[in-house]
């Protein structure tokens, strides 16, 4: 606006004193002068520009870089709200189970239900250091034996991978926030008690360098709620929170996949946003999601079939049953094969279910028990063949905790004989 009154005034100026060549030229000359003082202006507002810019930036790696040391400084922070997870056995050993993150001051902590189905009791372990001298775990802020922590299961989703658990104490407890919304590029630390840190304290560090991924597995199927990253997870990882450099939760691992002749693996975690929801409005309420108690993963029988039997039938062989699930209500057993739910098979006859690691998805099955979880039957019946009986049966599971016994049935496959079923329990019994 400046330059334009200058020119105005320049322009009434030469206008009263001289001929019409000198004015043209007189305002030629004022019209470059305003344009050569804008451009100069314009540079000067840039290169501004590009000095805060650039001084953003530093001051971000800044930040960045005090984020990443107080991680580290004030890591047993941290430490404090990952538990490793235990059960005692008949024989009253611990045996692990792999690692959990506690979400609240009154002790909830979450994991992977493939860590914990089949247990109601847990022995969870919170933070500590080995004392060689001593020959024992301690609380380095205590410096005393570490104490064990009895938990008990809440409720669990066997399609989302996910199980909560609640310590028995009165204590508080320091807890993980959720983290949100986040983007590729985000650098994580994963914290757990891996086979590898032989009961230390194991942290990876990497970024999330993929969203959405299809995260179904032979075990489970969050479908797109999953993303990958590249901070290494081993076993025992599973059920392990994926951090922040504020330690704040951007998901829960549950598994890791390497590509034939890639020479790195990714990780993949459950999003701490569909977690948070699920946890919200159902399991932290005592609801199971997307579950009927048992563990297991999907399979096919022509992977136990002789070399050029080119038959196949799609089962979901069942591991264990969780204690007072509808499954164990309907008497369903381990070392169980489902093949129907309902009147629908629990996967695809023609090899479509297979995913990248070359083994069937429990996509089908999740899915069938998503339609009745979400639907007005209260009860559903399911075919299955027992290992030890060597017989197909029905059980019943129902919503509402009403009994029905199991029933034997025929043998409903035409071309499957009971001989070629008991292949599956050979290899896996």
């Amino acid at each position: 606006m400046r330059y334009f009154i200058a020119f105005l005034v320049s322009l009434v100026f030469v206008s009263c004193s001289t001929s019409q060549d000198e004015i043209q030229s007189q305002i030629d000359i004022a019209v470059d002068k305003a344009l050569k003082q804008k451009e100069s202006d314009t540079q000067i507002l840039e290169e501004k520009i590009e000095n805060l810019e650039q001084k953003i930036d530093e001051l971000n790696e800044f930040n960045n870089e005090k984020n990443k040391s107080k991680f580290f400084t004030w890591g047993t922070e941290y430490f404090k709200s990952i538990v490793d997870i235990r059960y005692i056995d008949t024989d009253d050993n611990l045996v692990e189970l792999g690692t959990g993150a506690i979400i609240s001051s009154d002790g909830y902590v979450i994991t992977n239900y493939h860590v914990a189905s089949g247990q109601n009791e847990f022995a969870l372990f919170n933070y500590s250091e080995f004392d060689p001298e001593r020959n024992e775990w301690i609380d380095p802020e205590t410096n005393q034996a570490v104490e064990m922590l009895t938990t008990d299961w809440i409720a669990g989703s066997m399609c989302y991978d996910l199980a909560l658990l609640k310590i028995n104490s009165e204590k508080e407890f320091l807890k993980l926030d959720w983290y949100g919304d986040f983007e590729p590029g985000l650098e994580v630390f994963t914290l757990g008690y891996p086979g590898v840190g032989q009961g230390e304290m194991t942290v990876s560090n990497g970024v999330v360098s993929s969203l959405r991924y299809f995260g179904d597995r032979s075990w489970t199927a969050p479908g797109f709620d999953t993303f990958g990253h590249t901070a290494p997870i081993f076993f025992g990882n599973s059920g392990s929170p994926v951090l922040s450099q504020d330690g704040k939760i951007v998901g829960i691992n549950y598994t890791a996949y390497q590509e034939n002749n890639e020479e790195f693996s990714i990780s993949y975690a459950i999003d701490n946003q569909i977690i948070q929801k699920i946890v919200d409005n159902y399991l932290i309420k005592g609801k199971d999601y997307l579950s009927i108690g048992v563990d297991g993963y999907a399979d096919n029988l022509y992977s136990y079939l002789p070399e050029g039997d080119e038959r196949n039938l799609p089962f979901y062989i069942i591991n264990s049953v969780h204690p007072d699930s509808i499954a164990d209500i309907a008497k369903i057993e381990r070392n169980e094969l489902l093949f129907f739910f309902g009147d629908y098979y629990v996967g695809q006859n023609d090899f479509s279910d297979y995913g990248i690691d070359g083994f069937p998805l429990a996509s089908d099955l999740c899915d069938l028990i998503r339609y009745w979880e979400e639907g007005l039957d209260q009860s559903i019946e399911l075919t299955l063949y027992s290992c030890y009986l060597e017989e197909f049966y029905v059980a019943t599971l129902s919503k509402s905790g009403e009994i029905y016994e199991p029933y034997l049935v025929d043998n409903p496959f035409d071309d499957f004989t009971k001989n070629d079923i008991n292949l599956v329990c050979k290899n896996n019994t």
